[in-house]
């Protein structure tokens, strides 16, 4: 794709914190899916303007023990590239646990390892995850999300962010202004809310009011998530929510131009056949090239497919042709001969 396709981003400026000017478009975490190859791919397209200001990586799990570093390469391979993409665009390292202790020095390893921001992961529906007190669980307790993040916000240098990322509740959206304000008290540069609760998964309705509630009741800048699917989906939740910043995450596997869609930088509706054909298959290269394994790298393009199919009708398609393929061969060559 040319720049004449794209545009000059210049014009538009990508803005690196949701309270800096411009448009502040984050690439959400979702683990197993968000890699570094995946980010790598997303953030090369469009000659490197991809439209995304920030990416965060999949959780690195924090027990009560520490980080090493190879844990956090293997979850944040940038930081060996001084915690960007190759185009540029800065990768946070999300950290999940709930001991303030331990949260603490993991963030301070990040940041030593040239991590460009912490985000602290308090939304993790799994249950794997909440069973051994992770993630969304902490929201029952707002008090430890303010006690985690106030550990990790002294540990880190002032100068790299603390971020803090969370759902509406664990079954209701009822304390979502007290969550809100402990992140806010922890010392939080800003929150990122998903407009679910944990007990909702990912099944609808996105309560994007509740985090309009949420932003109303703190002076840091929120970040609105959640169902994030297109143009209008963006402009429909900053109306109801109030919020100006967006962290896009499932529409990112449908309709990865949106991030230049919303830009004002590309005209057509979606990427072409062609181009999503060729941007699967860049996937796949870039995974065998950081080193996964051909059956690993099956698994994350049908991963990619399955989820992507539920935005567009082609991916759909190639995700029902490869689905019970065995082998990456296969698949590529499936992909390769639709047109």
């Amino acid at each position: 794709m040319s720049r004449e396709q794209v545009g000059d981003l210049a014009e538009l400026p990508i803005a690196l914190r949701p309270d800096a000017p411009g448009l502040f478009l984050a690439l959400a975490p979702m683990d197993g899916v968000t890699d570094g190859s995946y980010r790598e791919v997303l953030t090369a397209m469009f000659g490197g303007r991809s439209g995304i200001s920030v990416c965060v990586s999949e959780f690195v799990r924090v027990l009560r023990q520490p980080v090493t570093e190879a844990v956090f390469l293997r979850h944040c391979p940038e930081l060996a590239r001084g915690g960007s993409t190759r185009a540029g665009v800065p990768v946070f390292v999300q950290l999940l646990g709930s001991d303030p202790k331990w949260m603490a020095e993991a963030g301070a390893r990040a940041a030593a390892l040239g991590a460009p921001g912490v985000d602290l992961n308090f939304g993790c529906p799994a249950k794997t995850v909440n069973n051994s007190d992770g993630g969304a669980t902490l929201l029952k307790q707002p008090c430890r999300v303010e006690q985690v993040t106030r550990a990790v916000r002294a540990a880190v240098p002032a100068s790299v962010p603390v971020t803090v990322k969370v759902r509406v509740g664990w079954d209701d959206a009822a304390p979502m202004v007290d969550i809100a304000m402990a992140a806010e008290q922890g010392g939080a540069t800003w929150l990122t809310i998903h407009g679910r609760t944990r007990t909702q998964l990912y099944k609808p309705p996105v309560d994007w009011k509740a985090i309009g509630r949420a932003r109303e009741a703190v002076s840091m800048p929120v970040v609105a998530n959640g169902d994030l699917f297109s143009l209008d989906a963006l402009r429909e939740c900053g109306q109801v929510s109030g919020c100006s910043a967006f962290m896009i995450g499932r529409g990112a596997m449908g309709r990865p131009e949106l991030f230049v869609q919303a830009r004002g930088c590309f005209e057509r509706a979606s990427l072409s056949r062609a181009d999503m054909q060729q941007l699967l298959l860049r996937y796949v290269a870039q995974l065998l090239a950081d080193g996964a394994g051909a059956h690993a790298t099956l698994g994350r393009l049908k991963q990619w497919l399955r989820m992507g199919g539920l935005l567009r009708a082609d991916m759909a398609q190639w995700f029902d042709a490869i689905k019970r393929l065995q082998t990456l061969a296969e698949a590529k060559a499936t992909l390769l001969a639709s047109q």
